[in-house]
């Protein structure tokens, strides 16, 4: 969709739209499933084929047990496996190709599962413990064991590789900790809460490990510090259950999700029943949450709480693009829409400062944000997030809103609108204060918790120069299917515009959230073969009513699971000029 406005700055726009749609994008169901044969707590849990299995645990006298119980979710009902080679608490799960695998007790022995023989069998043990409830995720069919006492200082990191039979020592988080937990999204390990030992009080924090680089980094803490809390991951987000806290005697209902997209959290409402010394497993969009502590210390129970996150047909989410800021025609322009019946809450940042600390160089120092609807007229600005402009939409202060939503920026002298909106045009245009230039982002992030609008088609204009300095667009598919889109880099066809220096010959990559090339294209009546492009794509383009006007622009169809992903637009051997980047939803709003 193009938009023609007055003022020569805003030349063509392709625009962000949010589509109204019947997902209610923070909802929940809970329901309790049949209750366990007999109480238990400080167990743990793991989804294979379909079942939930709880291995051990305290009963309700407060004794390990070596019970294996089997939770069918199609029949609510439960079986016995083989018991454990001993009696366990505190002990961690996992499963990773296709196995069940329990360990973090003992002296850091390792079983497997064998549900053809219903048996367990001993494989290579842990250089330390883990118990106390470590952290576990998988990765590439690999253990990742984080944290838990039995290790030198709590903050240890083990993988395990069932086909070599061998675990590996990897950095230490930065937290050590205790009755944590934590999960695998995109490939990295995040890990949250827990506790140094009994007389400390619990951790709020939240770390994550990338196994490409063996490092970790710490990220936005948990609203709720808590130990002996379970998580489990949907939809590429963390969710935190429960927990407690032993120096107050206190035992938590909280449901808190982690999104890192954004490096942020929200609050839902709380569980049913607050336990602790639990554990989650996912099966789809189910989260399941058996047992748990009901009081302070042992006090075991045998609910069955099934969390539903609700989710919907993918769509397109929160999305962002850098590119080297100029003056002029060439800053930094991003349109969107806003479509439905009521006003949708937005929040707009220009990031520019804080790119240093990510080795990005030459970042604008000063940028400023300025909002416009669809006649061109200024509806809101903002030089320094930390003091807000009153005018337009904007009628009172809005640091304690941004500093609240969990997306305030990282450096005083970024900009950031909170803004809520009825159904029109918008744009967002990004300077240097005083002409200054460098390279920034333009963010747009839906934080209208609880509606029923999500970020769709997107689209930014910028200059696009090489190296560091390219232009680099990054979108999210939320949801639990797949959603087909088309991405383009259009340059030529903007000089009918009126835009100066438009880009000769946009190329065009698209990467997942590893950073692994899944697709490419320079010429869009030229399909390249590799990746996720299987087959050739010029009469799907054609078709979808989005075809470049210009043969020497790029375009790539593409279905993508919910997941990160980045478009990249260079221009043929190193060209420069304005371009365009776009994302547009071809399965319609669902």
């Amino acid at each position: 969709m193009r938009q023609n406005f007055r003022g020569p700055v805003f030349g063509l726009l392709l625009c962000l739209i949010l589509v109204s749609t019947g997902r209610t994008q923070n909802g929940y169901t809970w329901q309790l499933g049949a209750q366990m044969p007999g109480p238990r707590q400080e167990l743990a849990t793991g989804a294979l084929n379909g079942n939930v299995y709880v291995l051990g645990g305290f009963d309700a006298d407060g004794h390990s047990t070596d019970t294996v119980l089997v939770y069918n979710p199609s029949t609510d009902t439960w079986t016995l496996a083989h018991p454990l080679p001993y009696g366990v608490n505190h002990n961690s799960a996992a499963v990773a190709g296709g196995a069940l695998y329990s360990f973090g007790a003992g002296g850091g022995e390792l079983f497997v599962y064998n549900q053809n023989t219903n048996s367990w069998a001993a494989r290579a043990s842990s250089h330390y413990v883990h118990s106390h409830t470590a952290a576990v995720g998988v990765i590439d069919n690999k253990i990742y064991v984080a944290g838990g006492t039995g290790t030198p200082s709590q903050r240890e990191l083990e993988v395990y590789d069932p086909v070599a039979n061998t675990w590996t020592v990897k950095a230490p988080m930065s937290v050590p900790r205790n009755h944590t937990a934590g999960g695998v999204i995109e490939g990295k390990f995040y890990v949250a809460g827990g506790r140094a030992s009994d007389f400390s009080g619990s951790t709020n924090a939240l770390e994550v490990y990338n196994p490409q680089t063996n490092t970790w980094s710490t990220l936005a803490p948990m609203p709720t510090a808590r130990s002996g809390l379970a998580a489990a991951v949907v939809d590429n987000e963390l969710w935190v259950f429960g927990g407690e806290d032993v120096l107050d005697f206190v035992v938590h209902a909280e449901v808190e999700v982690y999104n890192p997209a954004t490096n942020s959290w929200r609050q839902l409402p709380n569980m049913p029943a607050g336990r602790h010394g639990i554990w989650a497993s996912a099966i789809g969009n189910k989260i399941y949450i058996p047992g748990g502590g009901v009081g302070p210390g042992g006090s075991a129970s045998n609910t069955n709480q099934i969390y539903t996150v609700d989710t919907a047909a993918a769509n397109l989410g929160d999305i962002s693009t850098r590119a080297f800021v100029q003056t002029g025609d060439n800053v930094m322009i991003g349109g969107f829409i806003v479509q439905g019946t009521g006003t949708k809450r937005v929040i707009i940042r220009a990031i520019g400062p804080e790119l240093g600390q990510y080795g990005v160089p030459n970042p604008l120092a000063d940028p400023t944000l300025e909002l416009h609807d669809g006649t061109g007229a200024l509806i809101g600005s903002n030089d320094n997030w930390q003091t807000t402009i009153i005018g337009g939409i904007i009628t009172h202060d809005q640091v304690q809103e941004i500093q609240d939503g969990g997306h305030a920026p990282g450096d005083a002298r970024e900009s950031a609108i909170i803004a809520d909106l009825p159904p029109g045009n918008y744009t967002a245009i990004m300077r240097g204060v005083n002409n200054t230039t460098g390279v920034a982002l333009v963010e747009v992030y839906d934080i209208g918790a609880g509606t029923s609008s999500i970020l769709g088609n997107i689209s930014t204009r910028s200059f696009v120069q090489t190296g560091d300095n390219v232009m680099i667009g990054g979108f999210i598919v939320q949801g639990t299917e797949t959603k087909r889109v088309i991405i383009r880099a259009i340059g030529p066809e903007l000089s009918q515009y009126g835009v100066p220096n438009p880009l000769a010959n946009p190329t065009l990559e698209l990467h997942d959230g590893p950073g692994t090339l899944i697709a490419s294209n320079d010429n869009w009546q030229t399909t390249i073969i590799g990746g996720i492009i299987t087959h050739d794509q010029v009469q799907d383009i054609m078709n979808s009513g989005h075809a470049p006007a210009d043969l020497s622009e790029s375009a790539i169809i593409a279905d993508l699971p919910a997941g990160n992903y980045t478009a990249i637009v260079r221009g043929v051997n190193n060209t420069t000029g304005v371009a365009l980047v776009e994302v547009y939803d071809l399965s319609g709003a669902q």
